[in-house]
């Protein structure tokens, strides 16, 4: 589903967002990208990170199975498409007891032969989108 030529692995800063207009907790990112999966690395407060995002399907109708050591650690279920020089994946996930569901949209890019780009968004019950992540990696050995 990733294309060959951005397979292999991407280093760079890792911004994270808790609430919107606040800044950015960074720390070094490293992703590590194949056809059917991205890991993903970075750390928080010191403390190491990682995730993975491992990819099934056709690429106009696929699956994104979400992990991470920091939040979703139970594993989300994303469903998404390839549109041009990237992956679109979204899934909602509960947000407390009587709460609407939140969104979570999660979208690869690949479009720059030398970088490659992890982005996280929450989507608000109103359908407000809010950048959590972001880490845009170089090639790097």
């Amino acid at each position: 589903m990733i294309p060959a030529s951005h397979h292999g692995r991407f280093a760079g800063p890792n911004r994270l967002w808790f609430m919107p207009g606040t800044p950015a907790f960074v720390s070094d990112g490293v992703l590590v990208v194949a056809a059917d999966r991205v890991s993903v690395q970075w750390s928080h407060d010191g403390a190491p990170k990682s995730g993975e995002i491992v990819l099934r399907g056709p690429a106009l109708s696929c699956r994104g199975d979400f992990t991470d050591s920091f939040h979703a650690s139970a594993g989300l279920v994303l469903h998404g498409h390839v549109q041009g020089s990237g992956l679109l994946l979204f899934g909602t996930y509960p947000a407390g007891e009587g709460a609407p569901e939140w969104g979570w949209r999660i979208t690869l890019d690949w479009c720059d032969p030398d970088h490659f780009t992890l982005r996280m968004f929450n989507v608000l019950p109103d359908g407000q989108d809010v950048l959590a992540v972001d880490l845009h990696g170089a090639r790097s050995a």
